[in-house]
Formats: structure tokens, sequence, C-alpha cells
């Protein structure tokens, strides 16, 4: 990851860094401004503060409350590696720009994935037996309706943040209007194994945020934790969401739990959903 010395520790006014807001009304723990690690132009580009050690949950919580004002969304993010940083989480690939969410609606990222990955072989048939897409076959159902909602998503999200914050965890600022662009807005690739760019997972994580109180929670170099204020309560509904998740990470129902219908009963009324590609 690039780091420019001109923007080390936590810089007394984000929004100059990132032309976004007011900035930030509390002081920031010691941090850094991460930027692109490949650019054509030979100005990397400024992606996200982050901070250099694990944050209290009530810094983020605070940041969350703020975001509406200084333009900056609050996220966890998670790296193994023992030089922070240094693998896929944050400014691997050019970002896209975020116009291009825009383009994308859920039921065309749904079926441009459920197709390619149901589709059959010449010699080899169906890449899937129906078993696994379950109650579903090989057309693709679209996208689920909206869930009720059980919780504020804020206040749930807040609530759940202890449960993702450990040694490994740091504090992300991203100048972004709502946590789902954050997957296009920072370069990032860990579903590279999956799509070849993020802007239509944004859109589908768009979606979520709307119909399902999602909150992007934690992002690591190839996971993604959300909160769910308004999970699916019935079987149906359960295995709709499901199809949706089949097509956002297909390797967390194939490895875990190895078919829609399975992971459907796993998610019911589920506060928080988590993915990982490989």
């Amino acid at each position: 990851m690039l780091r420019d010395d001109r923007l080390a520790g936590a810089p007394a006014d984000l929004s100059a860094v990132f032309g976004t807001g007011a900035g930030v009304s509390v002081r920031l723990p010691p941090g850094e401004v991460l930027t692109e690690q490949v650019t054509v132009t030979g100005n990397p580009t400024p992606l996200c503060w982050i901070s250099d050690e694990a944050p209290a949950p009530q810094l983020v919580a605070t940041l969350r409350a703020e975001h509406r004002v200084s333009g900056l969304w609050p996220l966890l993010l998670c790296d193994s590696d023992e030089v922070y940083g240094e693998r896929c989480t944050v400014g691997v690939v050019p970002p896209e720009p975020l116009e291009h969410i825009d383009r994308w609606r859920v039921v065309d990222v749904m079926v441009r994935i459920w197709d390619g990955l149901v589709q059959a072989d010449d010699d080899l048939g169906p890449a899937y037996d129906l078993e696994v897409l379950a109650p579903f076959d090989y057309a693709c159902p679209g996208p689920a309706r909206a869930g009720n909602l059980l919780a504020d998503p804020d206040i749930l999200a807040n609530q759940q943040l202890p449960r993702f914050i450990d040694a490994d965890t740091r504090l992300a600022l991203i100048p972004v209007r709502r946590g789902a662009d954050a997957l296009t807005a920072l370069g990032w690739s860990g579903a590279a194994n999956h799509v070849s760019r993020t802007a239509g997972l944004s859109a589908m994580a768009r979606s979520w945020e709307e119909r399902f109180g999602a909150r992007l929670l934690r992002l690591g170099p190839d996971r993604l934790d959300l909160s769910v204020a308004a999970p699916p309560q019935d079987p149906d509904h359960a295995a709709a969401v499901a199809a949706e998740h089949w097509t956002f990470c297909p390797d967390r129902i194939l490895q875990e739990t190895g078919t829609i219908a399975a992971y459907a009963q796993e998610i019911r009324g589920r506060r928080t959903w988590s993915f990982w590609w490989e």
C-alpha cells in the first residue's frame, strides 16, 4: 500500500484531504491516509484514512452518526498479514468510478451471475445439481422482497461492533455517501475470483441497505461482514434471500452449508451476514 508521508498521522481536517463535508468533530487516534497502489497518473488518489490501532466501538458509533455531515463512512478493516494493509483490502486494483454502481440493477447482477454459475457444459452437463439450487432451478429467481425492520439499522450496527473488533482490526474513514460504495471506492479485490469488478456487488449491497437495513461493518482481504436489521423471518423469504447471497458469494454457501436451502435455514432471523471468497 502506498503511504504519503505528507499525510501521515491524523490530519486535523480530513475534509481537506478528501474534499468532503465538514470533517469530523472528534479527536481521531494516530493513523494515516492510504492511497492507490497502482496509478497511471503518478499522483495516487487518497482512498481512506486508517487508524494505527484497533478502534473503540464508541468511536466508530460516533463517526457513523456524523457521516451525513462529515461525508466519511466508518468501516472496520481487518487483515491477518504481519504488515497491515499489504494484502488486498485497499487499493490493489484501480477503483471503479462510483457512477458505475448506478448502472446496475440488482436483478441484472443476479441474472448475469446466476446464469454464469449454472451454465451447462456440452460434455459435463449442468455445473450444479438441482439439489444445490433447490427450491430453485437453473432459472434465476430474482431479488427477494424487503424485510421488516426489527431494530434501527444504525443502532443495531453499533451494537454488533464489539463482535468484529480484535487486535488486527483497524478503523477506516472512507469518502463515500453510503457504506455499500466502499467496496468499489477502495479498489477492493477480495471477490476477484468471483467477479472481475465490484460495482455490481456494491449495487447489491446498496439494495440490502434499503431492503434489509444492512450496514457494512467490516471488510477484509477476502471477507465482508454486515449487520442486518430486517432479516428474513419465514422459510420462503429466507430462501429468496439465500438465492441473492448465492450470486453475491457462492463460496460462502458451497463450502459451508452446501445448498441454498440449508443456508436459508441458517440466515432466518440472523442479525449479521458474513461472506468470504477464496
